[in-house]
């Protein structure tokens, strides 16, 4: 088999990988990480399935961790000790839990979990203050804490695929959220605080088979753009919704509107 290719640059480290091969164990990325200073580390696409205890926090000074396409199933119980990481992304592994840990990664921006097997997400996550952007797209959420809503710098929330049946009041408490996706799931109804999210830009409920009805104060969002329906059995859509004018996009391929 051949040998691993390192990619090292200045504040950054990468993994690159040869015609296929990928780490095999832990020790090597324990090997690597322990003679590594870097404000990047990016190991994506690999066969990592554990990261061994003390390996990140020993990097100070490291912002982003990339470890996307692994084989991760659980997450370390020292990761509350990278604490000056920003931005994390754990897409496309078989996680099944995020630690209450998350927390303490006080200096959090962005977190990126979408393709998991997350069924549930610990209340702690609302104390991540500087959160910017949440992606949870493709897990198997039954439901969001109300914690969410203590978010108050997020700006996107993708939770598309998943098994939603219901979403927290809290959410109208996102001031700052531009952009939530919240289609393909088993959405019943859309809380009516919605229409306090005077900054959101983009709505995506698509492919909801339980959603019939859409809340009035939808009309309330002075930002809206764009509003993708697509898939789901809605009777109408409230006229106050649509007097936004020619700025508000909607994107229909699938709704029942028998008077037409």
């Amino acid at each position: 088999m051949r040998k691993e290719q390192m990619l090292l640059s200045t504040g950054s480290i990468e993994h690159g990988r040869m015609m296929g091969t990928a780490i095999m164990d832990s020790t090597f990325l324990a090997v690597f990480l322990t003679i590594a200073v870097s404000q990047t580390i990016n190991m994506e696409h690999n066969r990592i399935n554990k990261i061994p205890i003390g390996i990140f926090s020993r990097a100070a000074g490291l912002t982003k961790l990339n470890l996307k396409e692994n084989e991760l199933l659980s997450l370390p119980l020292d990761m509350g000790s990278w604490t000056s990481i920003t931005e994390l992304n754990l897409s496309t592994n078989q996680l099944k839990v995020l630690p209450e840990d998350v927390e303490k990664l006080i200096n959090l921006e962005i977190l990126v979990l979408s393709n998991n097997q997350l069924k549930r997400l610990p209340a702690q996550i609302g104390n991540l203050k500087k959160l910017r952007e949440l992606d949870l797209e493709e897990n198997d959420l039954e439901t969001i804490p109300s914690e969410i809503g203590f978010l108050l710098q997020l700006t996107k929330l993708w939770v598309q695929s998943n098994k939603l049946v219901s979403l927290p009041r809290t959410i109208g408490n996102l001031a700052s959220l531009q952009d939530l996706r919240i289609g393909e799931n088993s959405l019943s109804s859309v809380p009516e605080e919605i229409g306090h999210l005077d900054c959101l830009k983009s709505l995506y409920l698509n492919d909801n088979p339980s959603l019939h009805n859409l809340p009035f104060e939808l009309a309330l969002c002075s930002s809206l753009e764009i509003m993708s329906i697509e898939n789901c059995p809605l009777s109408q859509i409230p006229p106050e919704i649509t007097a936004g004018g020619p700025s508000l996009v909607i994107q229909v391929t699938n709704i029942n509107n028998a008077a037409s």
